[in-house]
């Protein structure tokens, strides 16, 4: 796998303040997926079903809550700027 998203999770906290904790928002809730050299690749769903945190997420413009996102074995968080040389992203 070029590409490997394993049960990837990301929960925003909405209204925190002060006195407020907040409220968690799930964005994504285990999204797990593979892609091989040379695949194009697209999310499809409704609006606000998660897709462009999860590619935000994949991209490292975000980071994850939970799972795992690894670019040529590369984990997106500690191998940074290995990986981000590897991926092309237009949103």
């Amino acid at each position: 796998m070029q590409i490997k998203v394993n049960n990837l999770r990301k929960v925003y906290v909405t209204g925190a303040g002060f006195c407020s904790p907040g409220k968690p928002l799930r964005a994504i809730e285990r999204l797990s997926f593979g892609l091989t050299k040379g695949e194009c690749f697209a999310l499809l769903g409704v609006n606000g079903a998660g897709k462009s945190t999860a590619f935000k997420t994949i991209v490292a413009a975000e980071e994850p809550t939970s799972g795992s996102i690894t670019i040529q074995g590369l984990d997106i968080i500690k191998d940074f700027r290995k990986a981000r040389k590897l991926l092309g992203y237009c949103p």
